[in-house]
């Protein structure tokens, strides 16, 4: 939540809002607001110039609360959170002055209503991504093992890593193809409206949409190719994979907001790759975003695509 004051007034008795929420405090509204579009906070907190002299003087105060309603979960927590500290202020400035001040709270959202399948959304793509990496990164290739196709690709003059690349990028095009198919399964039948297409498309959001999707689908890929080829059984790499594809779902803030999180869910967020996937898809989709707030997750993806790639290659030269 970031913070936007002319006077600090954060601790009054026994309130201390650090006790709730994570404050930045920031100079003008100019920078909160990009801040807010680049999903680095969750809300605006407007506090007004003259904010404690009007306590003071025991005058009606109104605080402006912007959320960012893409999360509505994380929303729907700040807006009562704001509107429950500011009663207990208002409360406790009555009891210790004979006035009557009180602090009115103003909840705006910037975006248009927000339906908690929109926020689901992003992580479905992904997923659909992770199945297709487990059948196509990982079952299909031990199958190929299990009826020796992959032996009949060794005594061609193909190089072993341009088949392994060969391999990767058949279930890159796969990937692509389901998760933009659910991407137009989720407009029409549910209802989705990403930003990035309506009101009027984004040419620059779809192509960054679409090449968050081809890093992924490469990396997750990659990760599950080098994950099967040490396995000879089709059914024990089958059984062995979905924990995996859980696991990553359920830590990369997918269906609950990561700020939510215990601590070992957020430390094992931190090198999860659905996690940026999935924050890079929900800022372009939905916030507009530029490639200024998604650079940080594009750098990550980059760099465990590379080393997925780089030990997929590896691990099958050697396991075969």
């Amino acid at each position: 939540m970031s913070i936007l004051q002319n006077q600090q007034s954060c601790q009054v008795g026994v309130i201390n809002c650090q006790n709730s929420f994570q404050i930045i405090y920031v100079p003008d509204m100019d920078t909160a607001q990009q801040m807010l579009r680049e999903g680095l906070v969750k809300a605006i907190v407007h506090i007004p110039e003259g904010f404690d002299t009007s306590l003071s003087e025991n005058s009606r105060v109104i605080l402006t609360v912007t959320l960012d309603n893409t999360d509505p979960l994380s929303a729907a927590a700040i807006g009562p959170g704001i509107v429950q500290a500011s009663q207990q202020l208002s409360s406790l400035i009555q009891t210790s002055t004979a006035g009557g001040s009180m602090i009115n709270v103003n909840l705006e959202n910037v975006y248009r209503t927000f339906l908690y399948v929109e926020f689901m959304a992003p992580g479905t793509f992904v997923q659909a991504v992770m199945f297709v990496s487990i059948i196509a990164g990982g079952v299909q290739l031990v199958n190929d093992k299990e009826r020796g196709i992959i032996e009949g690709y060794l005594v061609t003059p193909l190089k072993t890593y341009e088949i392994i690349i060969g391999i990767l990028l058949a279930g890159v095009v796969k990937a692509l193809i389901s998760s933009i198919a659910l991407f137009f399964l989720a407009m029409i039948v549910v209802g989705v409206r990403p930003m990035s297409v309506f009101p009027t498309p984004d040419l620059i959001g779809i192509t960054l949409t679409m090449f968050t999707l081809f890093l992924t689908s490469l990396g997750l890929i990659a990760m599950m190719t080098a994950y099967a080829v040490r396995f000879s059984s089709g059914d024990i790499y089958r059984v062995s994979s979905f924990p995996i594809n859980l696991t990553l779902y359920y830590t990369s803030g997918a269906i609950y907001p990561l700020d939510g999180f215990p601590t070992w869910m957020k430390e094992f967020s931190v090198i999860n790759p659905e996690t940026y996937a999935i924050h890079a898809l929900r800022l372009l989709m939905y916030n507009r975003a530029g490639f200024g707030a998604v650079a940080g997750d594009f750098a990550f993806l980059g760099v465990f695509t590379g080393l997925m790639v780089a030990l997929s290659i590896l691990v099958f030269r050697r396991g075969l």
